[in-house]
């Protein structure tokens, strides 16, 4: 009978303490799933705009050209060039492939407007009976431009620095226009002009910043050689152009 009692006693003890021991138990408890944010890439097409001023170089042999058509006057003076600069917009698209080990291939088309002149002034004098003096101005103009290029970068995350180069193109205008002036009286007056879409090439480099995952901007240097334009045959002048570009941009990658 008192072992009976002992056992029951013990039974009992164990049925009280097990919710205690229950609950200073611990439970191994699942991690929360870590979210996985994926590196930043340059592969894409992208679509942008870009603001920027231009300068040019358009060589010609214009005291040839002036000495050529009054070779009988007896002064001839020029001032100014036909050196074109100024402000122009325009939009570009292209495409950016990133390999493996972070160098960055792609392509870029680009078309751009805008208003960059230059103006060449002169006189020509004739002193006589009567006394003919002739005033007259060239100017040059480069009306749009464009060109298509290869881009070859180097990824440093969201820092693209880049080469760039291929074709460039350029619709450019010369015009002149000159009154002639008999004694101080308006004798005569004329005018002539001649525009052509001219083809080079360029060359030049950048750098370019993801500001989000899907737009960028970017600071881009442009040299461009358009070759030259036939402005008068009879005294072989020709305007060779060459012009200088740099931009700001911004794009959407898609």
């Amino acid at each position: 009978m008192r072992i009976k009692s002992l056992l029951l006693g013990t039974v009992a003890a164990a049925a009280l303490a097990a919710p205690a021991l229950a609950a200073d138990l611990s439970y191994p408890v699942k991690a929360a799933p870590v979210a996985y944010v994926p590196a930043f890439t340059w592969t894409g097409v992208y679509l942008g705009g870009n603001l920027g001023y231009g300068w040019g170089d358009g060589s010609a042999p214009w005291n040839n050209y002036l000495l050529f058509n009054y070779s009988g006057y007896d002064s001839v003076a020029a001032n100014g060039g036909s050196n074109p600069s100024g402000w122009f917009g325009g939009a570009q698209i292209g495409y950016n492939y990133q390999l493996a080990n972070n160098v960055v291939l792609g392509g870029e088309a680009d078309f751009n407007f805008g208003s960059m002149t230059d103006t060449l002034n002169y006189t020509a004098t004739a002193i006589g009976t009567p006394t003919i003096q002739q005033f007259g101005s060239i100017d040059t103009k480069i009306e749009s431009f464009g060109t298509v290029r290869a881009r070859v970068g180097y990824s440093m995350d969201r820092f693209l620095p880049y080469v760039t180069g291929g074709l460039a193109w350029g619709n450019v205008k010369v015009s002149e226009g000159w009154n002639a002036y008999t004694d101080g009286n308006l004798a005569a007056f004329g005018g002539a002009s001649r525009s052509d879409t001219l083809w080079g090439w360029t060359l030049g480099g950048g750098v370019e910043y993801a500001i989000t995952d899907n737009w960028t901007v970017k600071a881009e240097y442009l040299y461009i050689d358009l070759g030259d334009i036939t402005w008068d045959g009879a005294s072989n002048t020709k305007l060779d152009m060459s012009m200088s570009t740099l931009k700001a941009g911004v794009n959407y990658k898609f």
